[in-house]
């Protein structure tokens, strides 16, 4: 999407947000050249799962990624698969495959967190005419993140859109979250919005191949899943 300043645009897709829990106390007492290193390994696989997915990286922050499935013409719902798909590869690659490794090399194992949601995404090019970046504004983005902070090691928690993209497809899968709902109130009006734990790990049976199969295609190329 080519903005130029103060410009915006907008689609309706996943938000995903993945990071490192509890990160922050690691770069207290584990040396810096360390923390570097691990951080750039795992936002670095963690992207290339994201891109191979038909993903789009939209930000690397310290020890987390902002992500998006969808725009174009695609179908939530399968953006919202391939997302929750993501999602658990990381979790499972990071859990099975990296932990491990850091164990046998005396590095303390890292632990993966996620959230997601689904809606409108809004684009706007913000700063000045010398230094500008496009920042996404929305409550799917917000909440999304939101979700990330909502889960523990290891869980993966989504939004109220989200789960009613896949809902009837995955009898089971979602839990509401303990701390659901949450509440907005405004001009003495409350709404409330849900979120979900996800049982992500029922998933990896099927993942085989799949990141194969999208080759980096958008998902609004997928048509049958």
């Amino acid at each position: 999407m080519t903005l130029s300043l103060g410009e915006s645009g907008f689609c309706e897709a996943v938000a995903l947000f993945i990071d490192l829990e509890q990160f922050t106390q690691r770069t207290f007492w584990d040396p810096p050249h360390e923390m570097v290193l691990l951080a750039h390994a795992v936002l670095a696989e963690v992207s290339r799962t994201v891109v191979q997915n038909g993903g789009h990286v939209l930000g690397l922050r310290g020890d987390g990624l902002f992500a998006c499935f969808g725009c174009a013409e695609s179908n939530p719902a399968i953006d919202a698969t391939i997302a929750l798909a993501s999602g658990a590869q990381i979790m499972d690659a990071a859990k099975s495959v990296l932990n491990p490794m850091l164990r046998e090399r005396g590095i303390e194992p890292v632990q993966v967190r996620a959230g997601a949601d689904f809606g409108r995404l809004d684009f706007v090019r913000i700063g000045a005419d010398d230094i500008s970046e496009i920042n996404v504004v929305g409550f799917a983005a917000n909440f999304a993140a939101k979700c990330e902070k909502y889960a523990n090691s290891w869980e993966y928690v989504v939004g109220e859109k989200f789960r009613e993209l896949l809902m009837q497809e995955n009898v089971g899968l979602f839990s509401e979250h303990v701390e659901s709902p949450k509440r907005y109130t405004r001009n003495y009006e409350t709404k409330q919005y849900r979120f979900y734990d996800v049982s992500w790990r029922r998933l990896l049976s099927e993942l085989d191949g799949v990141s194969e199969h999208i080759a980096g295609n958008p998902t609004s190329a997928i048509k049958i899943f």
